[in-house]
């Protein structure tokens, strides 16, 4: 069999098993080219696929496709033999609730603005060296492996670390963040990060939840808000004492590693020596003018002086007294 007869027979299994899809995910990226044809990738959190929208399907669609939008689409799978790759053709497309939900979103955030939870005179401020470290997160999740990890490459050895389990994702996830932020608040740490990876607006959703802000806000640990990727933003993170990026930027903030920590101690030694170099020369100085002084004011002769002055004192007082 060459390649082109299995592209072939792929292409057939796959138009004729995978059509009339509905498929739904986040655009990752799109290319809306001169011809009219939109060029693609949907995503969810774990993988993406390459899709196409031809000019004559999406001049039915009301709105531009951008990234960051959560989709839903009608299609079928297609491949190209000369390549033998595969992508999902689009004959229609929708927006997949994110309006409502960004609608929320922005009520929510402007009354929790007026109300003063986002304002900065409320932040607390992040230890230097922060020793009781809780994570807020799922305890199987990639992002509190990548986070573990780039502590340990940091040679940061100086904080102990706690993991709090809790949903990221899904209509129960405020309830559990709620119950595992409540439990870590009680412990007595440095400080809190609520951490989770990329995904969809709607995967991201839990963290716009009302009663987790109020519980962030009332809490009296300092908190991290790590939620997703740079672009994506929720209520935890303005009402956060701290917003990370990501995960992994939480950690980077958080924690100097081992080289950064001996160059900052070295720095501290140089600038403590010249300090000390400094006092040195000073009293060095100031010894030098001394020895100057009883060089060219003999001890008699400043004696000698201190009688004669006081001997005059004598003699004013005398003569004062005198015209009494």
């Amino acid at each position: 069999m060459t390649p082109t007869e299995l592209n072939l027979k792929a292409k057939a299994l796959l138009e004729t098993h995978f059509e009339d899809i509905v498929l739904s995910g986040e655009i990752s990226k799109i290319t809306l080219h001169g011809s009219g044809h939109w060029y693609f990738d949907l995503k969810d959190e774990r993988s993406s696929i390459a899709c196409a929208m031809f000019k004559g399907a999406n001049l039915k669609v009301g709105f531009k496709p951008a990234v960051g939008d959560f989709l839903e689409l009608c299609g079928s799978v297609s491949l190209y033999p000369e390549s033998g790759r595969y992508q999902f053709i689009a004959t229609s497309m929708k927006k997949a609730g994110f309006g409502d939900l960004e609608a929320q979103f922005l009520a929510l955030k402007e009354r929790l603005q007026k109300e003063g939870l986002f304002d900065p005179r409320f932040k607390k401020s992040l230890p230097k060296f922060p020793k009781k470290v809780g994570i807020i997160t799922s305890k199987t999740s990639a992002a509190l492996q990548d986070m573990l990890k780039l502590i340990h490459q940091k040679e940061y050895f100086l904080a102990k670390i706690y993991i709090f389990d809790a949903l990221t994702q899904g209509n129960n996830a405020p309830f559990s963040l709620i119950q595992a932020l409540k439990k870590a608040d009680d412990m007595d740490l440095d400080v809190l990060i609520i951490a989770r990876g990329g995904g969809s607006r709607e995967d991201l959703f839990c963290f716009n939840d009302e009663n987790l802000a109020r519980e962030i806000f009332k809490a009296k640990t300092p908190i991290i808000s790590a939620i997703g990727h740079e672009i994506d933003y929720v209520i935890s993170d303005f009402v956060a004492d701290f917003r990370a990026p990501t995960p992994s930027a939480a950690i980077d903030t958080l924690f100097y590693s081992k080289l950064d920590i001996e160059q900052s101690l070295d720095l501290m030694e140089e600038k403590l020596m010249q300090l000390w170099n400094h006092k040195i020369q000073n009293y060095e100085n100031l010894l030098l003018n001394l020895s100057k002084f009883f060089k060219f004011n003999s001890l008699p002769k400043i004696i000698d002086e201190k009688i004669k002055q006081s001997h005059n004192i004598e003699k004013q007082l005398n003569h004062l007294l005198a015209n009494q």
